[in-house]
């Protein structure tokens, strides 16, 4: 069965995947105090990140326009094993990936660069698991889980839908 594409849609998410990139190298621009970026450029910079501040809600509005538009997610089994395999693995690997990181970032700062003492160790251990369990293992991954909560009530608004059309 072919799939009918929105090629607005695909223009969407193209245009929002470049304006999430502009977004953080912009950040980078306006978060550094060190960068000695001229007035008129800093004010352009600010400018191009609000611009692009679009691309993270239509990122959600697409995933929901897709999700929602396939009647076979209304079945929760299909559903949420195809989204585990999707966005669940991914979500896991990524956040090992970035608690290896923080708590290898945490132990330089502690013993190599001597930027705190070891009685900062187990307070930034904590930290990174209680990042995790709050679902903000690193700062940019809360869109996989806002994603994986949005997910969970996918089957019950496709069905929701289907009965108030008269249709369930």
């Amino acid at each position: 069965m072919a799939k009918n594409r929105e090629s607005n849609f695909d223009l969407l998410r193209i245009l929002s995947a470049f304006a999430v990139i502009m977004l953080h190298v912009s950040d980078v621009f306006l978060q550094t105090d060190d960068m000695k970026v001229p007035t008129n450029c800093h004010f352009l910079i600010m400018l191009l990140h609000h611009f692009a501040r679009f691309s993270v809600p239509c990122f959600f509005m697409l995933s929901g326009a897709f999700v929602l538009a396939d009647e076979r997610n209304a079945d929760y089994k299909y559903f949420y094993k195809k989204s585990f395999k999707n966005i669940g693995i991914t979500s896991v690997i990524f956040c090992v990936l970035y608690v290896i990181y923080s708590i290898a970032k945490l132990m330089a700062g502690v013993f190599i660069l001597k930027m705190h003492g070891t009685d900062h160790v187990l307070p930034g251990l904590i930290s990174v698991f209680k990042n995790i369990v709050a679902g903000s293992p690193y700062y940019h991954l809360w869109y996989l889980f806002t994603l994986l909560g949005l997910y969970l009530a996918v089957p019950f608004v496709i069905r929701l839908a289907a009965d108030l059309r008269g249709g369930g």
